[in-house]
């Protein structure tokens, strides 16, 4: 029988995901706020995995009675070490691997929260919309509209990442699975142009 953690990485494209965040690096003054404070839910083979890692830290997991097989890490999780990281990094949960991207019930798209790293990704989004934008045959009035409307959207996200420490809610971005591996394929590219320009200097 196949995880259900395997089946659900594959429905929300997990994958792309981690194509997208290994462009972006949690900042030191983050303090690992999703880690702390955060919900932390996982998945029964998930919590079988880190019951065999320590069974002892494993004991904070309890079930989330929300749906069969779920369950919930009492926050601050208990696998963070005494620097605030990861212990067992490889074996994270998905939820964990996910953020600040995170599951909906939409079928269609993921949500993305403003944390610092969610909003360098915000920012990049709105980026390549607004710069595809520019490069379409839409009329000049469209772009601008488009382009207006994104800068409302990062002032709108700004604010909530000045709030990110302090808020139990925030508003996440919802991102359709086809414009995340498309982002996914824009990062790459600007990053391998990066690296291009840095190397013919």
């Amino acid at each position: 029988m196949t995880e259900i953690s395997a089946a659900v990485k594959k429905a929300i494209r997990y994958n792309i995901v981690q194509n997208i965040l290994k462009h972006y690096k949690c900042p030191d003054s983050c303090g690992a706020h999703c880690c702390s404070k955060g919900q932390i839910h996982l998945f029964e083979d998930e919590m079988k995995m880190l019951t065999i890692l320590d069974s002892v830290k494993a004991g904070a997991i309890v079930d989330a009675d929300i749906y069969p097989g779920l369950y919930l890490m009492s926050a601050p999780c208990s696998f963070l070490n005494r620097t605030g990281r990861c212990d067992v990094y490889d074996k994270r949960p998905t939820v964990c691997g996910l953020y600040p991207f995170k599951v909906n019930s939409s079928g269609n798209s993921i949500g993305l929260q403003p944390c610092p790293i969610g909003f360098s990704i915000i920012r990049d989004f709105a980026s390549w919309i607004v710069d595809s934008s520019t490069k379409s045959g839409i009329s000049e009035e469209e772009k601008l509209r488009i382009s207006e409307e994104w800068q409302k959207n990062m002032e709108l996200y700004a604010s909530e990442l000045e709030e990110f420490h302090f808020k139990t809610i925030l508003k996440e971005m919802q991102i359709p699975f086809d414009e995340l591996e498309m982002l996914s394929m824009f990062l790459t590219s600007k990053n391998a142009k990066k690296i291009r320009n840095a190397l013919s200097k």
